[in-house]
């Protein structure tokens, strides 16, 4: 299965500042790398701007976004399911199931409904196999406009049923983060929300609990503090407040060209201990040494994607 998309850290800080108000968790990002990076912070310290580090959050489950397209039209989405079809070389359905107390991703298929997704390199997924997409909802599908994000092609495949309905063009797809699917308290991803269907794991509910999502995926929400170069940069996890926020390193096989107080969702492996070699090793580069000691042994995340945060995920109580 493919896990990077390599547009998803292309997208300019434009597109991530327009979307900081999405809606059904989902991202995007990328642009041009940084002429320079910004001299690192202790780790752990919070950015000097509270910026969105209070803003209320609840997971908004696939089936509200679904019921209420106009809302969330063109803006990026994480929607979490299971694989109905694969319609075409690029392109395959999503069963988004409601949510009722598991967090995005719903426990009862019947109330599933189906959602096209397309993606630019050839889907490696099976009918079947839990799935997050991540990626900008489009109102209604047009074969041309699909075809034009991929490359030029969809592939064998008849698309004729999907017509007009909405879509998503999908950034990432791939499995689905430990922390959309269960938490321990009920405000969302992030801290301070009061949707009681949802129990997504805040983002510093993850970083308080690192050595139960080592090794795991995850989705973190919140705003870039520091840029350490093309490839890296700490995020301040939303929900913590100025005094006490935490912050997380991420690194990207693609460049992050954020700028610091920029709205970010990161979703990747979380490592337990940093480590340069490994870092290094998983992002095909070299990393300033000067610049990493600090994060020697702290918790990271090793990115497939980082882009604009999700509406569903940032959202006031599941509102747009």
């Amino acid at each position: 299965m493919t896990h990077n998309r390599r547009t998803a850290t292309r997208m300019g800080l434009a597109a991530i500042a327009a979307s900081s108000a999405l809606v059904l968790g989902a991202c995007g990002g990328g642009g041009n790398a940084p002429a320079g990076h910004q001299g690192a912070p202790a780790p752990g310290a919070a950015p000097n701007s509270g910026g969105s580090a209070a803003i209320a959050s609840s997971c908004v489950p696939s089936s509200q976004i679904l019921n209420n397209t106009q809302s969330y039209a063109g803006k990026p989405v994480t929607v979490t399911g299971t694989v109905a079809q694969v319609v075409g070389q690029h392109a395959f359905t999503v069963a988004a199931s409601t949510t009722n107390g598991n967090g995005i991703l719903g426990n009862s298929n019947s109330n599933a409904q189906m959602l096209l997704a397309v993606e630019q390199q050839t889907t490696q997924l099976s009918p079947g196999s839990p799935v997050q997409v991540t990626g900008t909802l489009q109102p209604a599908f047009d074969s041309n406009q699909a075809a034009t994000f991929t490359g030029g092609s969809l592939g064998q495949g008849s698309f004729t049923q999907f017509n007009g309905k909405p879509y998503v063009q999908a950034e990432f797809a791939g499995p689905i983060s430990d922390n959309l699917t269960r938490g321990t308290q009920n405000g969302g991803i992030i801290s301070g929300g009061n949707n009681g269907s949802s129990s997504c794991a805040a983002a510093n509910d993850v970083l308080n609990n690192t050595q139960s999502y080592a090794g795991k995926q995850v989705t973190v929400t919140g705003t870039i503090a520091q840029v350490l170069g093309p490839h890296a940069a700490t995020i301040a996890a939303t929900g913590n407040n100025a005094n006490n926020g935490q912050t997380l390193l991420a690194v990207a096989k693609e460049n992050m060209p954020l700028n610091p107080g920029s709205p970010v969702q990161v979703t990747g492996t979380l490592q337990p201990t940093f480590d340069a070699n490994q870092a290094e090793s998983f992002i095909g580069s070299n990393l300033d040494p000067a610049t990493f000691t600090p994060y020697n042994g702290k918790p990271y995340v090793q990115a497939v994607y980082a882009g604009p945060a999700s509406a569903n995920l940032t959202g006031n109580n599941g509102q747009p």
